[in-house]
């Protein structure tokens, strides 16, 4: 496991250009075998627990309209450029008509080609959310830290999200609820 995703969680973590991350208690690189014996975990492991899993669960809350947009350009996109394909056969004798299967087959590619690249944005996104909320879990556990998180999202009023976060902690005690306003 790299020592740094230890000292990311830490309230003594320094970090610099030059040095890159050192230990705020005796400013040296982490050298630790398993665990950090002098680990403070507090405001910074918070935020960090609490903007991961939130992220998260924000991209899981879209995931079926992803789905469903997906699916539906898939259909629009073939069925536009099979269209084009019966549209021309009824209009053999006139050029101008090839012109339009032409364009018909074009936008249907484009939607085809736009409902891909959105799917698999979704997908990286999530990946990388569902791999950052990972290494924070390898690092809690290591220190025998299990918890369970409880993300509300309430009314939207004006743009601004009120969520309410609960994190409940095993075999670690600090703060166990945080209300927060999110853009």
């Amino acid at each position: 496991m790299v020592l740094a995703r230890h000292c990311d969680l830490c309230d003594n973590q320094k970090t610099s250009l030059k040095v890159g991350t050192t230990c705020g208690l005796n400013d040296r690189k982490p050298e630790f075998n398993k665990t950090c014996a002098k680990i403070k975990l507090n405001e910074k492991f918070l935020k960090k627990l609490e903007e991961t899993n939130l992220e998260l669960e924000k991209i899981r809350r879209n995931k079926n309209k992803v789905y469903l947009t997906f699916y539906f350009s898939i259909a629009v996109g073939f069925l536009l450029i099979i269209a084009s394909s019966d549209y021309a056969e009824w209009n053999l004798s006139k050029t101008y008509f090839w012109y339009y299967k032409i364009a018909m087959i074009g936008v249907g590619i484009s939607i085809l080609t736009s409902a891909y690249f959105k799917f698999n944005g979704f997908r990286n996104k999530l990946g990388n959310a569902e791999h950052e909320k990972n290494k924070i879990d390898e690092v809690l556990d290591e220190y025998g830290i299990s918890y369970q998180s409880n993300i509300i999202f309430k009314d939207e009023i004006h743009g601004t999200q009120e969520i309410d976060i609960e994190l409940k902690f095993k075999n670690w005690t600090k703060k166990t609820h945080h209300n927060n306003v999110y853009n």
